[in-house]
């Protein structure tokens, strides 16, 4: 049996341990005299570019979890579980890829600019890889992941606690060893991620709590390292999450899952951001990239320096069958994040039947939060009166609502003698519908009238 590479130690805060026990509770607002001006709310509408030029193929068949940067050298670290029938170093034999999942085996691949992968670090029994994070220490890379993962009957383990370890080519590292720095920020949580903000020094992290919500929390990155875990902010999350990433003022977060007849094109893709001094999600957008890809599953987003400034960099696992590869995307644009900056995009309906007022009215949506608005004002081109019921468009998979909602819109007052108002139904098939029994003729509208989604 192979010996366990040794890894040199990394920088360490152990010498606090005789410290008091880390403070607990929640503190909202900012440390006195602390302040940081964001600076970098990415323009989500921005035309990214495609930072390979192609879909990556790492060491392992599997899916990418999260990926993260040195600040210093630039090259990029990606997490993956072991494939399956894979065989490491000190190792009696192959080890199916189920076992993998269920213990939180991790691959972590050290990628360069150009796309190769040159060296890989293996750790096991640390979870699935969600959250990463790089520092750069005496001249080498120093990962921040999860750990301490407890095995699972079926399906993927999490960590519950946070790891920091030197990267080291070819090294096979299990939880618990001492080259593995663990903090326990929220003992008792579970599926605990970092992310972590070199450039503010700072350091986030998502945990499930004993009752199940999941919630952010955010630290001064040099306390942490103290093993004081006071938080500066903490705020609950919402969605459903496949990665997330810390940045100034700003935690983004991704949500997606492949194609399937479940989920056709264009797919359900969402980044949502909150503000972490207020803990409100103030931009919920739908993510148009690379829809063309066959299989476009959304995985990893986190923050990079380049040249031109702080990028968000974000991606899709592709190819199913495996063996999978990695297509990263970025946006360098940002926006101060004042105005109308959510555009109105145009919906589908049957020209042939109905005609808007003006350009001005033609049928439109937007989503702000969780919230969908939508706008029109549309006349029947033969002047036959509506019916009751009358589906009036669809509206696209990816905002349709999960239950059936109701909204009040308008009709003309032309030959009108009662109310000036209409019952509108957006159904869990998209199927938008007009209910109204008086069988007028004028025109009916919608404007800005909204359904949660």
């Amino acid at each position: 049996m192979a010996t366990t590479p040794v890894l040199a130690s990394v920088e360490t805060a152990q010498a606090h341990a005789g410290q008091a026990p880390p403070a607990t509770g929640v503190v909202a607002g900012n440390l006195a005299g602390y302040s940081l001006n964001a600076g970098n709310r990415f323009d989500l509408r921005a035309e990214p570019v495609d930072l390979f030029g192609r879909e990556i193929l790492l060491k392992q068949g599997t899916v990418h979890q999260q990926v993260a940067f040195d600040p210093v050298t630039g090259l990029a670290y990606v997490t993956q579980v072991i494939s399956d029938g894979r065989r490491l170093a000190d190792e009696p034999a192959a080890v199916p890829g189920a076992e993998r999942g269920r213990r939180g085996d991790l691959c972590v691949n050290e990628v360069a600019p150009d796309g190769s992968v040159g060296a890989v670090m293996y750790l096991r029994g640390v979870g699935h890889g969600g959250g990463l994070g790089v520092e750069h220490v005496d001249g080498r890379p120093v990962l921040w992941l999860e750990t301490d993962a407890d095995p699972v009957a079926d399906g993927f383990t999490y960590g519950k606690r946070i790891g920091r370890v030197a990267f080291t080519p070819d090294a096979v590292v299990d939880a618990g060893s001492g080259l593995i720095e663990v903090f326990d920020p929220v003992p008792g949580s579970s599926r605990t991620t970092p992310s972590l903000d070199v450039d503010h020094g700072r350091i986030g992290v998502r945990h499930r709590s004993s009752t199940g919500k999941d919630e952010y929390r955010v630290y001064d990155l040099d306390a942490f390292k103290s093993r004081v875990f006071t938080p500066l902010y903490s705020f609950p999350c919402h969605y459903r999450t496949q990665a997330w990433c810390l940045y100034g003022d700003l935690v983004h977060q991704n949500e997606g899952s492949a194609y399937s007849d479940a989920n056709l094109r264009p797919g359900n893709s969402w980044w949502n951001v909150y503000d972490i001094t207020t803990g409100l999600m103030i931009e919920r957008s739908f993510n148009t990239t690379a829809l063309d890809l066959p299989h476009r599953e959304t995985e990893a987003i986190t923050v990079r320096t380049t040249p031109n400034g702080p990028q968000l960099v974000f991606g899709f696992a592709t190819r199913e069958p495996g063996p999978r590869r990695m297509a990263l995307y970025g946006i360098t644009g940002t926006t101060d994040g004042t105005g109308d900056h959510v555009p109105w995009t145009d919906l589908e309906y049957d020209a042939g039947v109905y005609a808007p007022n003006s350009s001005h009215y033609a049928p439109q949506y937007r989503q702000l939060g969780d919230r969908v608005y939508l706008h029109l004002r549309l006349s029947r081109k033969n002047s036959t009166p509506w019916t009751n019921g009358e589906t009036i468009l669809t509206l696209p998979p990816h905002i349709r609502p999960h239950r059936t909602q109701g909204m009040v819109g308008q009709i003309t007052g032309s030959g009108i003698s009662d109310s000036l108002t209409i019952r509108w139904e957006v159904q869990t098939d998209g199927a938008l519908r007009i209910y109204d029994q008086r069988g007028f003729t004028g025109w009916i509208g919608l404007d800005a009238g909204y359904f949660v989604s």
